[in-house]
């Protein structure tokens, strides 16, 4: 078997406490870094024969530091921080791993509907503080409750982690609605246009890629389509709403709340137009790092570097080329 410079550009993320740092050891030299600035180029070994990444860019410029550089494995789905056409025109294979959080994104998705309908924190820390203890009557609330079933559910983009949500907003009794570049003929979900989703839907969880023309999908028009108690879910990309016609909406009370994992900008600046917007719940960006799927992550990772070795690279994101092995 080949022996391989492995270079891990920022494994932070992936490589917690619950993962070890030497399951790539068997396949050759591993330089493993946390985080990896642009400026840090330099510092980087350029006779790297495999680089993993995750938000690393990787474009021509980095490119020309590694000149024996032969595969990108992006340990995630998407893989736009990679110049994949600059890789083509070098031989160079890109792979990334498909489909490794769909249950995980899908339950956060859940996770923070059934926060915002339910407030289980905030009462089970008003129970810590003493407050039923003092209470007068054997219950109380401190925010309305909502029940699911019944309600329609909406999802932009029935890929694996929309069908997912899907199955288990249906185990609540809700009805499901959805918007994609076909109709997927599924029995019990209608196909409908955006306007008929936003019109129709008390819940609209995100689950697109972002392309052109899904950037800024939602939009102040579409948000004007909603519900006025309408809830807004976006674990997918940051950029698929626009940030100001959102905070406006919520601001104005224009729908009833907005659910979020991911930001346009990662990290956030703190004057970000959503942090602080009444009814804005947003997590960092967390959908994804169950131990499940990080485990998933390394399976696959793995098994593309014993593809390589075989012969066999799997994963492969720029086949169209013959140049790339």
């Amino acid at each position: 078997m080949e022996t391989l410079k492995i270079l891990i550009t920022d494994g932070h993320a992936l490589f917690q406490d619950d993962v070890s740092l030497d399951v790539f050891d068997p396949f050759g030299t591993v330089t493993w870094r946390s985080r990896t600035h642009p400026n840090d180029l330099q510092q980087l070994p350029a006779d790297t024969d495999i680089i993993i990444t995750n938000k690393y860019v990787i474009g021509q410029r980095e490119l020309d530091h590694f000149p024996k550089l032969r595969l990108i494995a992006v340990s995630a789905t998407g893989y736009n921080c990679v110049d994949t056409v600059a890789c083509r025109s070098r031989g160079i294979s890109v792979c990334n791993v498909p489909a490794y959080g769909t249950h995980s994104v899908a339950q956060h998705a859940l996770a923070l509907l059934l926060h915002f309908s339910n407030r289980v924190a905030l009462h089970a820390g008003s129970v810590e503080s003493g407050a039923w203890s003092r209470n007068a009557d054997w219950c109380y609330t401190l925010t309305p409750i909502r029940e699911w079933h019944g309600k329609t559910l909406g999802i932009i983009g029935m890929g694996r982690i929309g069908a997912c949500l899907a199955g288990m907003a249906e185990a609540l009794g809700m009805q499901v609605i959805y918007h994609h570049t076909r109709d997927l003929g599924m029995p019990g979900r209608a196909f409908v246009d955006l306007h008929t989703l936003a019109a129709n839907s008390d819940v609209i969880s995100l689950h697109c890629p972002l392309t052109p023309q899904t950037r800024h999908i939602v939009n102040a028009s579409f948000l004007g389509w909603m519900k006025r108690e309408g809830v807004i879910i976006n674990t997918s990309r940051g950029p698929l709403i626009d940030n100001e016609a959102l905070a406006d909406a919520l601001r104005s009370g224009k729908i009833a709340g907005a659910l979020l994992d991911v930001l346009d900008t990662e990290p956030p600046p703190a004057d970000h137009p959503l942090i602080g917007c009444p009814n804005a719940i947003i997590t960092p960006h967390i959908a994804w790092i169950s131990r499940e799927a990080r485990g998933r992550i390394i399976d696959t990772l793995r098994a593309i570097l014993t593809g390589w070795n075989e012969g066999n690279l799997k994963y492969v994101v720029n086949l169209e080329d013959n140049n790339v092995k």
